[in-house]
Formats: structure tokens, C-alpha cells, sequence
């Protein structure tokens, strides 16, 4: 008897984590999203966005899952679309080179795609000290 019940409660605790599974982020869905650096409200022509699923923080720079330089195309019209994306957290972060103050710029921000639409992010970056 003691060995059914065990197979019993082994049985359900599994079914239990099957259905409490997370989603994770990345391809595979049908988000899309469009970046923009900006630095005090002005486009950022120069610059490469770097984007890593699963997490909320800044990882190191080497280990994002995804790198692609901005396509300009117009003067204060750079932008990069990442498209097929998955629900889930994602770590956004740009950096580049802000010809108006002739000057390094970087920023980050966590991003949550709770429905797989297009979404429009503006990343935000600041002087590199």
C-alpha cells in the first residue's frame, strides 16, 4: 500500500509542475519589437542593441543573446526590429556614440512581452564615464 501511495503523490507532483511551467523567452512567438536609443529625446544613429532572454538585470556584455548594429535610415531615424519573439522577460541594452557631445552612450532597460504584439521601445542612455 505504501508503495502506491508513493507512486501516487510522485504522479501528482509531477503533473503539478507540468502545469506550473514557465514560459521561457525567445524565438518562437509572434512579438515583435522596434528599439530606439535615444539621449536627451534626440535618436542615437550610432549604435548596436543588445537584448537577452530570460532576465530582468544587466548580464555581462558578452553573454546577450542577441547583438545587431541600428539600421539609420535617415539622419535621426535609426531603429532595430527584432522580430518572432515569445513571451517572456527580456534585458534590453544600447550603446553608442552621440556625435552632439562627442561622447560614448549606454542604457538599459527590463522588458516583460506579456502578448505577442508589436511593441515600440525606446531605450534610453546616458555619457559613458
Amino acid at each position: 500500500m505504501k508503495y502506491i501511495l508513493s507512486i501516487l503523490v510522485f504522479t501528482v507532483v509531477l503533473a503539478q509542475l507540468g502545469c506550473n511551467k514557465k514560459e521561457r523567452a525567445g524565438y518562437g512567438g509572434n512579438a515583435n519589437l522596434k528599439l530606439v536609443a535615444k539621449h536627451h529625446g534626440l535618436v542615437i544613429d550610432s549604435v548596436t542593441f543588445y537584448v537577452k532572454f530570460d532576465a530582468t538585470d544587466a548580464p555581462s556584455e558578452s553573454s546577450y543573446d542577441i547583438t545587431q548594429k541600428g539600421i539609420t535610415i535617415a539622419p535621426g531615424n535609426t531603429s532595430v526590429t527584432i522580430t518572432g519573439l515569445k513571451k517572456g522577460d527580456y534585458y534590453i541594452y544600447a550603446k553608442g556614440w552621440d556625435p552632439s557631445i562627442s561622447n560614448d552612450v549606454k542604457g538599459g532597460i527590463p522588458f516583460k512581452i506579456t502578448e505577442e504584439k508589436d511593441f515600440d521601445i525606446i531605450v534610453a542612455v546616458t555619457e559613458i564615464h
